[in-house]
């Protein structure tokens, strides 16, 4: 059905009613399929061409040919849009329409195609197969209901693509502002009216449609954070310009969303369809909700980093209580003392305790320029002008030292810092930097609440809280918002805390908001611990007071650090790196603050080997704090002491109270810090999607045959899979790599190692090095010959063959245990093996009765969480299907173990590949007690 509709001039355009309709005619289907093909040998031609001429990456070859013609059209089309408007031009199909969509279902195909078979590893599941098998779909539904025009509108959203495709071909960087903008302005912004424009004609391609802005925005927000903290330290275009330029995308986003959805739900409303409407509500809600997400995210990641990209302060105080270290670490003449910077309050704590020196570190060179300018004014003023400077925030004796007195014993870098930013001094250097930010947010708070006033009173009088106000409406308000966890990842950077240290308390929130109230209605008052908090005074009164205030402020210390003020070695970088600057072995003390809680495990394990192996071994002694109520690092938790005890817990009472737990150890000389910079062999495996299609076949027709009731067949199984087995199991079996270099302690140099259920030896291949390095023997176990083979070939290709040894069979079975060092293994480890062997009590017995007394057990497997809900139940269930039974028993019994010594214990979710399931997984490493313990 066809007709026609006055075009803009008073002339005619041809257009083609939506709605299902028969199929063109034979010859014209004929004709289609024959563009088609057409089409499609012209891709491969032109993929052939290039790959001739040698030129750049293969795998964008035909995405430049695509989004090159695409964009031709997409332009051509939108011309229709500024001459007739937007609803009128996406109902107008002609043939360029039609010729355009077969284009790209061809383009679709020939990417699938020869990318299965000239660049696999470049086509993945989400961006290639998912991507692709739904615009092939789009298309023929467009075709099938003549709304063609539709799709060669949208087109104009192919021009950020051929941006991407030219500098990709080239492998070169693309200008990321360029196609960021182009993206948002295109994909986002212009797609969003597009879909609204489409609405009346077509609810399945409104829905479709929104689907792509999600999958849009995400694109967007993963370029926002990036682009933003990348260019933090560049200086095209003003950091804060783009910000705004960013603020201002989404806003328009939001705002027009707004106002389509408000537009179309009162269309609705007007023919009754209030189904309709709510459906519409929802949806702009829940791309209201993306959007806010977007900003909280870019917000929470790039706040301290760009700060410190920028050399902007993020502490103005060391919220560390220096009372606590010293009460532990007792250092003496004969120490050499490594610690962060911060404000540099610590540091000079760290001065009046005595050490032989006091390496004071960090990565933002604005922190060392606040504590040389504290350096410089112990050198050059009295008393009264360096509290003044520091307790007071004065600018008039700012202005009358610095540039006589101060900025001569300036490094160059803090030199011009200070030039610089003398308004810091100026507007309060209290409220300077993002913890003093929040404390001047606070101050309406303060001010209405009378908190200053009290809080000076009880200072003076050393009473404890304001009973009238902790029983206070309004304070208690505030403590109900302080609990809130929603509110804490805006307020957390802004007191200097990254989002990757407030995750640590994702499972029990509930632990950092009782210590939220508790810190609010006791510990930042005086109570029966301490006489005065100036962590909290100086924050709340807005400066220091003579009888309140950092110990390094008291005049009765200050002759002492005008005396030591030279031992004091700033550092700009990290701990290890200044560790590495020092002589091999002087470091005695490294105080590490909260560092370690930002940090991922590979990186703490780098930090940490680097560290230990520049301290003095008899002499060495480390303390850390941590958000996390027990210790957060598989690294840390092997931080093992003299006497062989794991890091002590410090149960002190600190004034500051962020810190859920705080640890010291004196460490042992059998540590051996080179194990953590040891590595793997690095190699990666990944399947193409063919190859997971046919393993995921297999686990399907396994499960299906253990449904029916026939017997399954475990070796048949593994045996089907072959070299599919290990790329499958890369992705579905998470964090073995760090399992393997982390959480077994290869720092103590096991010689003796047992790996129950080795399957292919993928394990070993995570830790090579370390099995060279410690002279370990490995006794590889599996109960799958088809297994053991691939295994054998694995550790033969790796050069261990000497000092491997496998053994097939069943590790309950004696014949097997008699092969086994039973009672003498140092290490015994289980990979994702536990939850396949139904007799799991008798296995796990094995394992311990493997392990020598002292010795390790480690496990990697999945699991239920203890609080069980419907997912939970649903990974269960899934899983079980396939021969694998999640059972918190394993759990259970592992860490109520009567002869194990829990050292290490972490849950994690990750998403089962091309599933919605995300199943819990635990690694555990626990030591075998000696006879005497027991």
């Amino acid at each position: 059905s066809s007709g026609a509709r006055p075009g803009p001039k008073g002339g005619t355009r041809a257009r083609i009613s939506p709605g299902p309709m028969a199929f063109p005619p034979d010859d014209a289907a004929l004709a289609e399929v024959g563009v088609l093909g057409a089409n499609m040998l012209a891709m491969a031609l032109f993929f052939i061409l290039l790959s001739f001429l040698g030129i750049g990456n293969k795998s964008w070859y035909l995405t430049l040919y695509s989004s090159a013609a695409t964009s031709i059209v997409g332009v051509t089309f939108f011309r229709h849009v500024l001459a007739d408007g937007l609803q009128e031009s996406i109902m107008n199909e002609n043939e360029l329409s039609r010729f355009i969509a077969l284009f790209f279902i061809g383009y679709c195909l020939m990417d699938l195609l020869i990318g299965a078979a000239y660049y696999e590893g470049a086509l993945d599941y989400t961006d290639g197969w998912m991507h692709h098998a739904l615009y092939i779909a789009i298309c023929a539904v467009l075709l099938y209901r003549n709304m063609t025009g539709l799709f060669a509108v949208a087109l104009v959203e192919e021009i950020p693509i051929i941006l991407l495709s030219i500098f990709e071909v080239q492998h070169k960087r693309k200008p990321s502002l360029l196609f960021g903008s182009l993206y948002f302005v295109t994909r986002c912004f212009f797609h969003l009216h597009l879909i609204y424009a489409a609405a009346p004609y077509s609810k399945l391609v409104f829905a479709v449609g929104c689907v792509l802005l999600r999958w849009h925005l995400v694109t967007f927000h993963t370029w926002a954070r990036g682009y933003l903290m990348r260019s933090s330290t560049r200086s095209r275009m003003p950091f804060n310009a783009k910000i705004v330029l960013f603020l201002a995308a989404v806003l328009a986003q939001a705002a027009s969303h707004v106002v389509l959805a408000a537009q179309r739900a009162a269309v609705l409303r007007e023919v009754g369809d209030l189904l309709a409407v709510a459906v519409h509500c929802i949806a702009c809600l829940y791309f209201l909700y993306k959007l806010f997400n977007v900003v909280q995210d870019v917000y929470t990641q790039n706040f301290i980093m760009t700060a410190i990209g920028k050399k902007k302060i993020i502490y103005n105080i060391s919220w560390e209580d220096p009372y606590v270290d010293h009460q532990h670490l007792k250092c003496g003449p004969e120490d050499v003392v490594l610690t962060i910077s911060s404000a540099g309050c610590n540091v000079l704590d760290y001065v009046l305790e005595g050490p032989k020196k006091v390496v004071a570190v960090d990565m933002n060179g604005a922190q060392l320029a606040l504590l040389e300018l504290k350096l410089a004014a112990i050198r050059a003023c009295d008393h009264d002008e360096f509290f003044k400077l520091f307790g007071e925030s004065d600018y008039k004796t700012f202005k009358r030292v610095y540039k006589d007195r101060l900025r001569q014993h300036l490094s160059p870098d803090s030199r011009s810092f200070w030039d610089e930013n003398g308004s810091l001094i100026r507007n309060n250097l209290m409220f300077a930097g993002a913890s003093g930010l929040m404390a001047r947010l606070l101050q309406p708070i303060i001010f209405l609440t009378g908190a200053s006033r009290l809080m000076q009173e009880r200072a003076k009088s050393g009473s404890g809280p304001p009973a009238a106000l902790v029983e206070s409406v309004a304070f208690k308000l505030v403590c109900a918002i302080v609990k809130a966890p929603s509110l804490w990842s805006w307020l957390a950077p802004l007191g200097g805390v990254p989002l990757e240290q407030l995750n640590l308390l994702a499972e029990r929130p509930h632990l950092f908001a009782d210590r939220l109230v508790e810190v609010i209605s006791k510990r930042m008052w005086p109570n029966e611990h301490f006489k005065n908090n100036y962590f909290y005074y100086g924050y709340v009164v807005g400066k220091f007071s003579r009888e309140c205030c950092p110990r390094y402020l008291r005049e009765e210390h200050f002759a002492t650090l005008k005396a030591r003020v030279d031992i004091v070695k700033p550092f700009h970088g990290t701990w290890a790196e200044g560790a590495e600057n020092l002589a091999n072995g002087e470091v005695t003390v490294a105080s590490l603050l909260d560092s370690m809680d930002w940090m991922p495990e590979q990186v703490v394990g780098e930090n940490i080997g680097r560290l230990v192996a520049c301290m003095d071994r008899k002499k060495a002694r480390i303390f850390w704090r941590s958000f996390a109520p027990e210790v957060h690092s598989a690294v840390l938790a092997h931080l093992v002491d003299k006497t062989g005890s794991l890091p002590r817990l410090i149960p002190d009472y600190d004034r500051v109270g962020w810190y859920l737990s705080q640890y010291v150890t004196e460490l042992s000389p059998a540590y051996d810090p080179t194990k953590l910079l040891c590595k793997g062999t690095g190699a990666e495996m990944a399947n193409s999607f063919a190859d997971d299609v046919a393993v995921m076949a297999k686990m399907f027709t396994y499960g299906l045959r253990g449904f029916l009731g026939a017997k399954p067949d475990v070796r048949a199984f593994y045996k089907s899979q072959g070299a599919r087995y290990d790329g499958f199991r890369e992705a579905l079996l998470p964090d073995r790599d760090v399992f393997m270099q982390y959480v077994m302690p290869w720092v103590l140099n096991p010689r003796t190692w047992v790996s129950v259920g080795c399957g292919t030896a993928r394990d070993v291949e995570f830790v090579i090095e370390h099995v060279r390095a410690a002279n370990t023997h490995v006794y590889l176990v599996d109960l799958s010959d088809a297994l053991l083979d691939m295994a054998r070939e694995r550790v033969k290709s790796l050069g261990l063959a000497d000092c491997v040894t496998l053994i097939e069979g069943d590790v309950n079975d004696p014949a097997t245990l008699a092969k086994l060092p039973v009672g003498g293994a140092d290490l015994v480890t289980c990979s994702y093996c536990l939850t396949m062997i139904p007799p799991w009590e008798q296995a796990l017995e094995t394992m311990v009765g493997l392990t020598k007394a002292g010795g390790y057990i480690g496990l990697i497997d999945f699991t239920v969480k203890a609080d069980m809900d419907f997912w939970q139940w649903l990974n269960r269930w899934w899983f079980a299907n396939d021969g694998v039974f999640f059972n918190r028993d394993h759990v259970n019994r592992l860490l109520g173990h009567a002869d194990l010594e829990n050292v290490w214990y972490k849950e994690s979710q990750n998403r089962v590949p091309y599933t919605f399931l995300t199943p819990t997984h635990y690694t555990l490493c626990s030591r075998k007690r000696s006879k005497k313990k027991q």
